[in-house]
């Protein structure tokens, strides 16, 4: 048999009838390899060397008859799955009962109909393929979940850890904030996920008696392998959603904590900072648009950037957007020789000179005890100016929204 044939199923003809092997040999020769045997003893010998894909068994026998051989082989661990059919010339209901309760999985009268037997052992072949498929799709799904499920865990860990080496920065107090959101985020896609795997492990556990029992249907069964393949492109969205919010704030507080320089994508920057900011954002109307070409690259430091864009975000928020369900807030940047300028603009309710002159200054908030804390752009100035080398300006008008510009070397120096 070369690699690319494929394997011609295994099939015990179990018969004291020479008569009888026969024909059945003479039904399965071209599709199956065969296998005869004679007696009762001499088919559990072979079924324990061959291990066959399904046995055709006759029920009266001289020292051991079929129902014998069957309680036999459903005691043996090797064999119990291997699907029996008896085959008889008792055509009764009884002996039929009898056979099913024995664990056999049909019950053909002799003698023989080619087309009906041939019919009913490839239909129990197939059953018990489809059966085998669904188990190890089970398996491997229950070791897939158990994986990611604890690669979550240690991510939440770290992230957890991440939270406590921040929590003596003022500077980086938005990422309590930012874990807080993210680690509500999380439990709806990890709460579905173990939903479904739990409902997919219970739904396998009924196939698996009902096939133990003879009772399990083709009709059930092609209901079963629609549910599963709905829960597990369900399990796999929301995995897939724990998975990349995980990831971008797990890079965000990376590059906070460390707040070592790199070469970076300012785009890609900017995106996992929103996605991090998702969670907390998302009930809120307005929108936030990135104007930023593909592949500007910076050698900087991310994570002092990351604190600028969450502060000014959070500033357009809280203040910009008061009253209004249409803010949208839009983040741009280009190249500009060895400098980066970036914009941050809104369409908010803007600020009068007066706000506008103490915008810097440190506990300076229209939303003090409301929400502000009076650091947000105090902040901003400082890692701009000192922490990046770049400087700020801010232009405002009451009712005309506000842009904060911001110039930064492209390549941070030293």
């Amino acid at each position: 048999m070369t690699p690319s044939t494929p394997r011609k199923p295994k099939l015990l003809v179990v018969d004291d009838q020479a008569f009888n092997i026969q024909i059945l040999y003479q039904i399965f020769k071209g599709d199956y390899e065969v296998f005869m045997a004679t007696s009762g003893a001499q088919a559990l010998t072979l079924c324990a060397d061959q291990s066959p894909d399904l046995i055709l068994l006759d029920v009266v026998m001289p020292d051991m008859d079929g129902h014998e051989v069957c309680r036999r082989l459903k005691a043996d661990p090797h064999a119990r799955d291997i699907p029996v059919i008896f085959v008889t010339g008792h055509n009764n209901s009884e002996e039929e009962s009898l056979g099913l309760q024995l664990g056999a999985v049909d019950f053909i009268s002799k003698p023989v109909n080619a087309t009906v037997v041939r019919a009913r052992v490839h239909s129990q072949l197939m059953l018990r393929e489809t059966l085998r498929q669904v188990q190890e799709l089970n398996e491997t799904l229950e070791q897939r979940v158990a994986q990611r499920t604890a690669e979550l865990e240690r991510a939440l860990e770290n992230l957890k850890q991440s939270q406590d080496n921040l929590a003596n920065s003022e500077a980086k107090a938005t990422l309590s904030t930012l874990f807080a959101s993210v680690s509500h985020e999380l439990g709806t896609p990890l709460g579905n996920s173990k939903m479904v795997a739990s409902a997919m492990a219970e739904q396998t556990l009924s196939m698996a008696q009902d096939m133990e029992n003879g009772q399990l249907k083709r009709s059930a069964l092609s209901a079963f392998m629609e549910q599963l393949n709905d829960g597990l492109a369900l399990l796999q969205r929301n995995l897939e959603r724990a998975v990349e919010l995980l990831g971008d704030f797990r890079q965000v507080a990376a590059d906070q904590a460390s707040e070592q320089r790199r070469v970076f994508d300012l785009k890609l920057v900017v995106q996992e900072i929103l996605h991090t900011l998702s969670p907390s954002l998302k009930h809120k109307p307005h929108q936030i648009v990135v104007e930023i070409a593909d592949e500007l690259m910076m050698d900087s430091q991310p994570g002092p950037l990351g604190q600028i864009v969450i502060n000014l975000v959070n500033n357009a928020y809280l203040h910009a957007f008061e009253g209004r369900s249409n803010g949208v807030l839009t983040i741009s940047a280009r190249i500009d020789g060895d400098q980066v300028q970036m914009c941050v603009a809104d369409n908010g309710v803007g600020m009068s000179p007066e706000v506008k002159e103490k915008l810097f200054e440190p506990f300076f908030s229209t939303k003090i005890g409301k929400g502000g804390t009076g650091l947000g752009m105090a902040i901003v100035r400082n890692l701009v100016t000192k922490t990046l080398g770049g400087r700020i300006s801010v232009v405002s008008k009451v009712g005309e929204g506000t842009r904060v510009d911001i110039v930064l070397p492209r390549v941070l120096p030293g």
